[in-house]
């Protein structure tokens, strides 16, 4: 996998960027429709929305440097949508949002370990 890519407009700010160097592992999942949206109606029947698979990213993080983990944490902390670029170079892959924890954990000093969960929007 090349270099992927993080967009992202901070609260009040202008739009920013972030390529990722290829030093992560992925694993892609499509999100079936969550229980809770659907109900029963008066006469028993179920009712439930339709809506497509939603994607799932989970970005795994092994031994980055802490500038690269601070960069993380700054996204993280800006709570905005984050628009993903499997390819730095290429067409956007979704619209999602961070839902993980920042659970990044020293793994030998200057050097962080951690996973990022996003979802699509």
């Amino acid at each position: 996998m090349a270099n992927a890519k993080l967009e992202w407009t901070p609260q009040g700010g202008t739009r920013q960027s972030y390529t990722l160097p290829v030093n992560f592992t992925y694993d892609y999942q499509e999100l079936a429709q969550d229980d809770s949206d659907r109900e029963r109606a008066l006469d028993g029947t179920m009712r439930s929305y339709d809506r497509g698979l939603k994607a799932r990213w989970v970005l795994k993080f092994h031994h980055i440097n802490t500038a690269q983990k601070n960069k993380l944490a700054e996204i993280k902390q800006s709570q905005a949508d984050i628009d993903f670029f499997r390819e730095a170079g290429g067409p956007r892959t979704f619209s999602g949002v961070w839902t993980s924890d920042l659970d990044f954990r020293e793994a030998a000093p200057g050097l962080w370990s951690g996973s990022i969960v996003l979802e699509e929007i």
